[in-house]
């Protein structure tokens, strides 16, 4: 039986206060995952600390970084994606430039290229043989509701398009508080566009507690959304109150959200992906040769923890 994926996104923030070799810190105290997704990553120098620091819990690893994120007028924030490459095998990488605009009233509206795409992957589980796609996004903030409608439209007309199993997942600036099921009517286009009204469902955190460190808000702003269908949980990490009080000396002000499934939803209702039923397991001979390939490639982003030879 495959084991579950644990699947995490974070807010690493790339204020001028934030030191990546502390927010380093938080990902290697997160225990266990397969995939982590990042924002506001300040430069490849950090994200490659930052999977240096997922690297601890052992295994392979390999950081994927977005070309959109880089800003003229303060730090960059650019996208990651970290992954465990004795796990995942990378099949597609994608970044939609095409949410990085405004509504106009026209298809794609007007373009604005200080906001974010979104960065994808297409991945297939050396487990059990099952594809599935995760995207991350990093939305519009700041009291722009018709911003984030207008992309998260655009981004799931793009996802709709492929018939692989997709997870949602990132800094959404879509804010629900906690013990709330969605947003207010001002968000809920934007949550309806990467949930129901894509066969998605937002994965409500058990202990839901709010995910952005300001004292000005109470909400949930870091978010997982996975096909209706799947079996899986969410959790919000560090959920002590001390946790934001580190913000001040170099850590992100956001909490990370856990994703961990049991299994995946296919387009038709079906589980795919990490369903033991209906896995295409690979063979003995085949993990041999996939690790002789490990053994032996090296490429821009992998990371090999301490003690793999």
């Amino acid at each position: 039986m495959a084991d579950d994926l644990r699947i995490v996104t974070f807010n690493t923030e790339s204020d001028a206060d934030t030191q990546p070799v502390k927010v380093a810190e938080t990902i290697a105290a997160m225990g266990g995952f397969d995939l982590l997704a990042v924002q506001e990553v300040e430069s490849a120098d950090a994200l490659k600390a930052y999977t240096e620091a997922a690297a601890k819990q052992g295994g392979r690893w390999r950081f994927v970084i977005s070309e959109s994120g880089v800003n003229v007028d303060r730090q960059a924030d650019l996208l990651g994606i970290i992954y465990r490459t004795d796990r995942l095998r990378q099949l597609e990488t994608n970044e939609f430039h095409l949410i990085r605009s405004k509504s106009d009233g026209t298809k794609y509206g007007k373009a604005d290229w200080s906001l974010r795409g979104a960065l994808s992957l297409r991945l297939l589980d050396l487990q059990t043989g099952g594809e599935f796609r995760v995207t991350t996004v990093h939305l519009k903030c700041c009291n722009e509701p018709g911003t984030r409608a207008h992309q998260a439209a655009l981004l799931a007309e793009e996802l709709a398009k492929s018939a692989v199993p997709t997870i949602v997942l990132g800094d959404t600036n879509i804010p629900i508080e906690p013990g709330d099921d969605a947003p207010d009517n001002a968000n809920i286009k934007a949550f309806t566009s990467l949930g129901p009204g894509s066969s998605r469902i937002w994965l409500r955190p058990a202990s839901p507690v709010k995910t952005q460190c300001s004292p000005d808000f109470n909400s949930m702003l870091d978010q997982i959304y996975v096909p209706i269908g799947t079996v899986a949980t969410a959790e919000i990490l560090f959920p002590e109150e001390s946790y934001c009080s580190k913000d001040a000396v170099g850590y992100s002000d956001h909490r990370p959200v856990v994703g961990q499934l049991k299994s995946l939803a296919g387009p038709e209702g079906q589980l795919m992906g990490l369903s033991p039923s209906t896995a295409v397991k690979l063979t003995n001979a085949e993990l041999e040769k996939r690790e002789a390939e490990l053994q032996s490639a090296h490429r821009v982003g992998d990371i090999v923890s301490e003690g793999v030879q």
